[in-house]
């Protein structure tokens, strides 16, 4: 089985419970603060490796103290940071959580959102199937080397989530991914935003004749819509769960189709199983799943299903 080369940034969340979100002058306290591994790549790529698929995270780590506590947590993990980047250190995400579960984030950058294409020069991308790519990486200056190397190295199918500030990419920038026919994965929102359409339906049909690739769109508690790169539109509905909070579900969601389309499942089958896991990270206070809650939502989900998938004997969970 090929790799898959994810790029993208590990980032320190700090995560902390409000009740609301604090107005001008306002002094609440807080119902509790923690502190985890986050960012949209890595949580990705977490999902990868729970169902233990090849792949390879680019992923820039500072030496500096957020750095190096990051590569702290990445080592409880069996992972070493893949590039350390000396004289700069890491930013970290402040994620504050409100009593209804919705997520606001306070975002400072560092050498976890850079990149150099020379960190990828000893990579053969004939041994890649698809390169994992976040619209926050293509935000940043070094976004322009990356969308250089995606433009040299066309073999492997780029699977782009633009994320939440995709109205900050300049044209040029999504003239150069859309250049890629990158399989999108974005919100209900976004979709909208970046479409034009109100409708989620027309939002799937215009940017899959804009990319000329599939397109998943997720719809929270609704579930999440897709459609094939041959036009083929379908819904598939959530799963009940009671919102904790919602930080990393949409990356999980992400992560989980991604796992199945390298297997060789068919789209609404990944996207299907991706709407049970991401329904199970809602109701958790955490952005990640633990292995026994994974292999949990993964049995269950292949009861209901009740079929045999491609894949099995390949990656040492089916």
């Amino acid at each position: 089985m090929k790799t898959t080369l994810i790029l993208g940034s590990t980032v320190i969340d700090m995560i902390v419970r409000v009740p609301h979100l604090p107005v001008t002058q306002e002094d609440i306290n807080t119902r509790s603060m923690t502190m985890a591994l986050g960012g949209c790549a890595y949580n990705a790529a977490r999902m990868l490796r729970l169902f233990r698929l090849p792949l390879f995270h680019c992923s820039p780590t500072g030496d500096g103290i957020f750095g190096q506590i990051t590569g702290k947590l990445l080592s409880e993990e069996g992972l070493s940071p893949a590039i350390v980047v000396k004289g700069w250190d890491n930013g970290c995400c402040l994620c504050l959580v409100e009593d209804s579960g919705e997520r606001t984030f306070l975002s400072t950058h560092g050498a976890e959102y850079g990149f150099c294409e020379e960190w990828l020069a000893d990579l053969d991308s004939a041994q890649l199937d698809y390169v994992y790519v976040c619209g926050i990486e293509l935000e940043e200056p070094t976004g322009l080397a990356m969308l250089k190397w995606l433009r040299e190295h066309p073999g492997p199918q780029v699977f782009f989530a633009p994320g939440a500030r995709l109205m900050h990419l300049d044209s040029s920038r999504w003239q150069a991914i859309e250049a890629c026919r990158p399989i999108l994965h974005l919100n209900e929102a976004e979709a909208c935003w970046l479409s034009g359409n109100q409708s989620v339906e027309a939002a799937a049909r215009t940017l899959r004749g804009r990319f000329g690739s599939a397109v998943i769109i997720t719809r929270g508690e609704l579930g999440a819509v897709c459609c094939s790169a041959d036009g083929n539109y379908q819904a598939l509905p959530g799963v009940k769960s009671e919102v904790v909070d919602t930080i990393g579900a949409g990356d999980c969601h992400a992560g989980t189709v991604l796992a199945g389309l390298k297997q060789g499942w068919p789209l609404a089958v990944s996207v299907d199983l991706a709407n049970a896991m991401a329904a199970r990270v809602v109701a958790r206070p955490s952005a990640r799943l633990d292995e026994n809650e994974f292999r949990t939502v993964l049995g269950a989900w292949r009861q209901k299903i009740g079929k045999d998938l491609p894949g099995n004997g390949k990656c040492g969970i089916l």
